[in-house]
């Protein structure tokens, strides 16, 4: 939303809101520092005060204000003196940012009104639950993931039960929700969990391709032979590496089901922008990683999560994702010649 269609009796009104809607951003990224840091290790996010994680000290409820007491101690524990980790205002701030251009996007205190926007606010915080956890641990909270999918549904299910009242504004369909629900997910768990392993396997494993060699020459051999006795030997050293190993897939099961929420929310245009600018900032991130370790001695790369760049790529898809892919039909489509 722009400021300068507003009359400049209003503005002081809006400019009032949008703060208010920061504060309650940055209250909500708080709560979602603890789900983040709690969840993953399976602790209760209501039981366990909060806590300074080099001396263990309870922290005062006048030190959990958000971002304004990190600001205040100079980001350090008050009793022992540690430093605080910058990541807690980095959600903080994050979180009230993403709420206040959510309710600017959408136009919240005058056309669409607060309810869709609430929603999108919503479903934001779940992504950066999502994002942040898989980036400290790999892993995404099962819990997490059904809240978005939930989130999706309610969405949906109010666009059908009061489309033009207390929902204006989710121009997203039930049939384009469901679209897009599959539309990137389906992908993914073909390309992740059967094209990856077999391309892996066959073409890439050395330990697979000698462990299949190895069973062709034995096959053609006698079980007594003692060169067959060290191929056996040989293969099986190879299948343990396989095992230790372990299976390899392109996609995990997490990133899977936060497209299948993040399409169902967006519609299958946001959802398929989402997926390249996903895939486009996971390529960008991974030849960076890969020149540092090559100045680093040449030191192994080892995989990286991506689901956060996944939800960096459904959060700005859900701005301007539907009229990016939009854009892109119109330049493909061939105009008409004038008669």
């Amino acid at each position: 939303m722009s400021f300068t269609h507003i009359e400049s009796g209003m503005l002081g009104y809006y400019i009032a809101m949008h703060v208010m809607v920061f504060l309650f951003g940055i209250t909500i990224g708080s709560f979602l520092n603890v789900c983040i840091y709690r969840l993953p290790a399976g602790e209760s996010l209501t039981k366990k005060n909060s806590h300074c994680m080099t001396c263990g000290a309870f922290i005062k409820w006048y030190d959990l204000i958000p971002v304004f007491s990190w600001l205040f101690l100079r980001g350090k524990c008050r009793a022992c003196g540690a430093k605080i980790s910058p990541r807690y205002i980095l959600v903080e701030s994050l979180t009230g940012i993403m709420f206040v251009l959510t309710f600017m996007r959408f136009d919240a205190f005058s056309e669409h009104g607060l309810m869709y926007p609430a929603f999108c606010c919503l479903f934001a915080a779940g992504l950066i639950v999502i994002g942040f956890e898989d980036y400290d641990t790999g892993e995404m909270t099962v819990g997490v993931l059904l809240y978005l999918l939930i989130v999706s549904a309610l969405a949906h299910v109010l666009e059908v039960l009061a489309p033009n009242s207390v929902f204006r504004g989710y121009d997203v369909t039930v049939t384009d929700g469901l679209i897009g629900m599959f539309a990137v997910s389906v992908p993914f768990l073909i390309f992740g969990f059967v094209l990856t392993p077999f391309i892996y396997s066959f073409f890439i494993s050395e330990d697979h391709k000698s462990a299949r060699k190895i069973k062709r020459r034995l096959k053609k051999m006698k079980s007594g032979d003692a060169e067959a006795k060290k191929l056996r030997k040989a293969l099986d050293k190879h299948l343990a590496a396989i095992k230790e190993t372990g299976p390899v897939y392109g996609f995990g099961m997490g990133d899977v089901i936060l497209m299948a929420a993040g399409g169902l929310m967006l519609g299958w245009k946001a959802a398929v922008a989402a997926a390249f600018i996903a895939v486009f900032l996971g390529a960008v991130y991974a030849v960076i990683i890969k020149v540092r370790a090559a100045h680093h001695d040449g030191e192994d790369v080892k995989a990286f999560a991506f689901g956060p760049f996944l939800a960096i790529g459904i959060a700005a898809a859900s701005f301007f994702g539907t009229a990016l892919v939009n854009r892109y039909i119109d330049f493909l489509t061939v105009p008409k010649i004038p008669s």
